[in-house]
């Protein structure tokens, strides 16, 4: 490697693994990590906990790990004893990594013999006696064998430099360093963990729909990117889903919409929910939903490689179309008596899709959250793309329901046509004129979606369509359009409080 001008050959070492260093009492050697478990969380960072077996001795003891990870935080390195909790007692531990820097390494190096080689061809040796000005003229300093004098020399003038014995003196792979007592001479294990910052997982649904419409081939993969310098062997994976980390991906979605000069955020109901979104909120980081992968998988720094979670050829799902017409100023929320609240509208009539989680129907496993694209399947045998969204945590017998965005041809409109002070800050009525158009080649039903927001003491005194509550302050009607066909629904609620 180099650094700064100089080049560390790293050549006629006596590589012995286990050799005792000369400053440090004699150590033993932990054995290799076994049984590794990786939980990844959906905020970033990963848990490795692995298996370790010990030989102690009896006493006070130095017991070195080998094979970590670089870049791992030693901030969070712990262990649990497998075989007996009182066995072995950490009264200190230190992690080492000397193969960051050529400074970091040659500092190991300080008052013992070393071998320099110059641009020039020139070739000496002696004792190493500063190492810490490489970055300034004359900084290497060396007390020559041969003439018992100091050489000066710069950094630019250094080829190569000759680490004898390299192992014995310097940690060339991240290690941890106990220092111990053992109540017992023996083997044991212990379960080593610690935290890996940079790895990350997605899951991501492509859903293919058949020609029929009612059944869709169905395919989940989980994506893992390791973006630390970790090298993960044969590992067990568990996906760790927060609160904050769905918290976190809601509010970078409002957030990226509300920088965009072209849109507005305004407060809306999603389909099936009590209370119109969005609002900061403070999540926390412990395990919500953990989803095991059923193979072992292993990692390199830099991969990014997707494994497959589920897959389904032929699993019954549904479409339905909703026409959920009102908006929200988000400057008028709770204001109940206020003539003009709810009054914005919008006329998109959204396109979802639902399917159950079941065995029956070829899944019955927790699905993480994860992007979702349903695509068409096209009569010459090529897909296009018919929409995307979040699918959400579905566990094991629910529905899964994603929104698909915009239904091609249908078209809805909401309008207040009446409000009524029937007594004073006691009792109102108001008034709505919903119109539906369906503008396809299919007979479709529109699910309409009314939201009763000013109060949760309500009545329907008068609905020319007939109406189910699907929510405590929601009611809901489902007309059938047939092609090119129109539908008006009135109603008008009463509040009293």
């Amino acid at each position: 490697m180099k650094s700064h001008g100089i080049a560390l050959c790293l050549f006629a070492f006596a590589l012995h693994h286990g050799a005792a260093r000369a400053d440090a009492p004699a150590a033993s050697q932990a054995g290799g990590p076994q049984n590794a478990v990786l939980s990844i969380y959906d905020t970033g960072f990963a848990l490795v906990s692995e298996m370790r077996r010990l030989t102690p001795a009896r006493g006070a003891n130095e017991i070195e790990f080998r094979d970590l990870p670089a870049g791992l935080d030693p901030t969070h390195i712990s262990f649990i004893p497998l075989d007996d909790a009182g066995n072995i007692e950490v009264h200190q531990q230190r992690y080492r990594d000397d193969s960051r820097s050529a400074e970091r390494l040659l500092q190991r190096y300080t008052g013992r013999a070393i071998e320099v080689h110059t641009a020039s061809g020139h070739h000496h040796r002696g004792a190493l006696l500063n190492a810490q000005g490489l970055r300034q003229p004359d900084g290497f300093v060396l007390l020559q064998a041969d003439t018992a004098g100091h050489l000066f020399l710069n950094a630019e003038e250094i080829e190569q430099i000759v680490l004898p014995d390299v192992e014995q003196h310097a940690y060339l792979t991240p290690s941890l360093i106990w220092q111990a007592q053992a109540a017992v001479e023996g083997p044991q294990n212990v379960r080593l963990s610690y935290r890996l910052d940079g790895i990350e997982w997605q899951a991501a649904y492509d859903v293919i729909m058949a020609e029929a419409g009612d059944t869709a081939y169905f395919n989940a993969r989980i994506g893992l990117r390791n973006q630390s310098r970790a090298h993960v062997q044969d590992a067990q994976i568990r996906l760790i889903a927060t609160e904050r980390g769905h918290v976190r991906d809601q509010q970078r979605t409002a957030r990226s919409a509300e920088r965009d000069p072209r849109t507005t955020v305004p407060l809306r109901y999603a389909y099936g929910a009590t209370e119109p979104t969005f609002e900061e909120a403070v999540a926390g980081l412990a395990p919500v939903d953990t989803y095991p992968l059923t193979r072992a998988v292993s990692l390199t720094p830099g991969d990014h490689q997707f494994v497959q979670y589920a897959s389904v050829q032929a699993l019954p799902v549904e479409r339905f179309f909703v026409y959920d017409g009102v908006r929200f100023d988000r400057f008028q929320r709770f204001r109940r008596n206020d003539w003009n609240y709810g009054t914005e509208t919008h006329e998109i009539v959204e396109a979802h899709l639902q399917f159950d989680n079941t065995t029956v129907d070829g899944l019955g496993l927790a699905l993480p959250p994860g992007r979702f694209r349903l695509y068409e399947r096209r009569r010459d045998g090529t897909i296009e793309l018919v929409g995307e969204d979040q699918l959400l945590t579905t566990a094991v017998d629910e529905a899964g329901h994603v929104r698909l965005g915009p239904a091609r041809g249908l078209r809805g409109h909401r309008e207040r046509t009446g409000y009524t002070e029937v007594t004073p800050l006691r009792v109102y009525e108001e008034s709505f004129q919903i119109e539906l158009e369906n503008n396809t080649e299919d007979t479709v039903e529109i699910r309409v979606v009314e939201h009763l927001y000013r109060w949760h003491d309500f009545e329907i005194v008068r609905s020319d369509a007939e109406y189910q509550q699907a929510a405590p302050q929601t009611i809901e009607f489902r007309p059938t359009l047939r092609p090119g066909g129109r539908r008006t629904i009135h109603y008008t609620v009463r509040y009293s409080w």
